[in-house]
């Protein structure tokens, strides 16, 4: 995914892109184009410009992904002066790339990238792992499936935990800090400590509350600024 205000270079590092065999799934002019973008599609490289026209810039940008997505971000920068860089490199990109770009310099910072990606891939499918959903026992020892995306939270009640879906429930023997570890999906947070939500799931919130369907479930001080650094207020 490109991120560049400037139409014209945008189009052009496109074009190279594509010449080089990767897909580009997306062109985006502001940063405020980008989380609705992921919402639908996540690439495995992004793009970004630094210096974005309207209220996000680049690095502000990048700092939204970060809470939500692990991805790998290549900067494009004709600004290099130290407090820019500073400010981005505290981000973790993967690579900086200054504006006017030369192919060269570009094609190999990207084949790097792949490289790398394609390595921490083929690691991981190694020890696959479903991360996008779990299967609990049910009576007869059957186990059915929970998509994670369905989850609306889940309650701690001692050494027990219900899993409430927005059809139903489903009781497991299992601690909440347990259920927390296994279940690490960045729309899934601890806000209490009796209360796990799915942050897609919130219908409404007030002062230290949250409501997901008829339930009104109080966010604790402790979890409180983490969890509206993680929802997006206007």
């Amino acid at each position: 995914m490109i991120v560049e205000d400037e139409l014209i270079v945008a189009k052009d590092i496109a074009n190279y892109l594509e010449e080089m065999g990767c897909e580009v799934c997306g062109l985006l002019m502001e940063g405020e184009q980008v989380l609705p973008f992921l919402e639908k599609e996540i690439p495995d490289i992004i793009l970004m410009d630094i210096m974005l026209k309207g209220q996000l810039d680049g690095i502000g940008t990048v700092h939204l992904i970060k809470k939500h997505y692990d991805l790998s971000i290549i900067y494009l920068t004709a600004n290099t002066d130290d407090r820019s860089f500073e400010l981005a490199k505290a981000t973790r990109p993967f690579a900086f790339v200054e504006k006017p770009f030369k192919k060269k310099v570009l094609k190999r910072t990207v084949e790097l990238l792949i490289e790398q990606i394609t390595t921490e891939k083929d690691t991981d499918e190694d020890s696959f792992i479903l991360k996008d959903r779990i299967f609990v026992r049910e009576k007869n020892n059957v186990m059915v499936k929970i998509d994670l995306q369905d989850i609306a939270y889940i309650e701690a009640d001692r050494a027990y935990s219900t899993i409430h879906t927005t059809d139903k429930q489903y009781v497991i023997t299992s601690s909440l800090s347990a259920l927390e570890q296994k279940l690490p999906n960045p729309f899934l947070m601890r806000v209490h400590r009796s209360y796990l939500v799915n942050l897609r799931q919130i219908d409404s919130i007030e002062e230290s509350t949250i409501t997901i369907g008829t339930k009104r479930i109080t966010v604790s001080r402790s979890y409180w600024k983490d969890f509206l650094n993680k929802v997006n207020i206007i």
